[in-house]
């Protein structure tokens, strides 16, 4: 089930990059989001991108330190394809 949110908000943070965001000649899409969270989705991991997005990052990563980092602060997020391939790696805790 947790899995399958993480889909969904990583497709719907594709869909929001592509829609609002400006493509470049280098394939890429940037867009401009205000980094919210409330204090308690903070320790879950739950941070809203503007008003369209919202993203759930592990606690502890470098990203999760990122966004909580700049909580109440303007970003923006560059979204493009990775020219190399990663296999996923699935944990049950």
């Amino acid at each position: 089930m947790r899995n399958g949110i993480v889909a969904i908000v990583a497709a719907a943070l594709l869909l929001v990059g592509y829609g609002v965001g400006r493509a470049s000649e280098e394939d890429r899409t940037a867009i401009t989001v205000k980094v919210s969270s409330a204090d308690h989705e903070l320790p879950e991991g739950y941070f809203s991108l503007g008003e369209d997005a919202t993203v759930m990052v592990k606690p502890g990563t470098d990203l999760y330190r990122f966004l909580a980092r700049h909580r109440d602060r303007i970003v923006t997020v560059t979204l493009s394809e990775s020219s190399t391939r990663q296999l996923s790696r699935l944990r049950r805790d």
